[in-house]
């Protein structure tokens, strides 16, 4: 038996037509359907209800009767054009004018919500467009012969910041919330205070990690220095970086252990495996 993903013969032609699509596309007329619980009449998914079809006894959910969305292709050009892959990944776009307060567009505009692209093409003006990365449908791509792309941004700047975007929300370490916010982001602070005070705190530092003992909800964090070999690594000045941050974990109820300060070969494998790298440690 061949797997769910095996690649039918693509016919004459198709290979140049998708070769039309890259990441960041628009293609309309999509339908946002998904698969719900048997035994649940309220999905979580709240533009869900039933649309009267079933799979094995699994209802599948859909927006209300009608309603076809414009959709971001995310899937990579490469990817597009791979004759052993049959499908296409693509995201709903939507004018959010009417969901998002002005702050949140600003917020939004400057790619500040991890989940939102805001689309910058002229077919948007007068609305604010994005895409919506929470949602995520495979497509069979013989969906895209015979349609047009629509361009989503108006530079070429904007479509190496989505591949940035998307690259980056699959590689985010899973740090649960709030070790980020009582922890990773007062750290962050304390060093650019630092930085901005002519310190130079991660000079010699290959990486900083931190390490939770839950992923949701831990009670004990504790802060690696990795440094580079042979790097002598002010131990005094990460030291009192702990003990900055130390009143706001323990007031969250989190205990802060640490520093741990060495290389990767001081390191035991299940330390660094078990911890997360916190991405640009210098910055504010």
């Amino acid at each position: 038996m061949s797997g769910p993903a095996a690649a039918g013969d693509w016919p004459a032609g198709a290979r140049e037509e998708i070769d039309r699509w890259r990441q960041g596309h628009i293609v309309e007329g999509v339908p946002l359907v998904v698969v719900g619980a048997a035994d649940s009449a309220d999905p979580f998914w709240a533009a869900g209800v039933a649309a009267g079809l079933e799979i094995a006894g699994i209802p599948v959910l859909a927006e209300p009767a009608g309603v076809l969305r414009r959709a971001m292709v995310v899937s990579q050009a490469c990817e597009l054009v791979k004759l052993s892959f049959p499908v296409a990944t693509v995201a709903p776009v939507y004018e959010a004018s009417a969901v998002l307060t002005e702050p949140q567009q600003q917020t939004a505009r400057a790619g500040m919500i991890w989940h939102l692209v805001h689309l910058t093409a002229d077919w948007t003006a007068g609305g604010f467009w994005v895409a919506d990365l929470r949602l995520e449908l495979p497509v069979d791509k013989s969906f895209l012969l015979g349609r047009d792309p629509l361009e989503a941004f108006n530079n070429e700047t904007d479509y190496t910041k989505l591949a940035e975007r998307l690259a980056a929300i699959r590689q985010r370490a899973a740090v649960p919330l709030p070790t980020t916010d009582h922890v990773v982001t007062p750290l962050r602070e304390h060093l650019a205070e630092l930085r901005g005070s002519g310190h130079t705190p991660l000079a010699g530092v290959r990486e900083v990690r931190v390490s939770s003992n839950h992923h949701t909800a831990p009670d004990s964090v504790t802060l690696f220095v990795v440094t580079e070999p042979g790097a002598v690594v002010d131990v005094g000045l990460w030291t009192s970086a702990v003990e900055a941050i130390h009143e706001q974990a323990t007031n969250a109820g989190i205990a802060l252990v640490g520093p741990e300060i060495g290389s990767l070969w001081d390191m035991t494998a299940a330390d660094y495996l078990t911890s997360q790298a916190i991405e640009d440690a210098d910055s504010s």
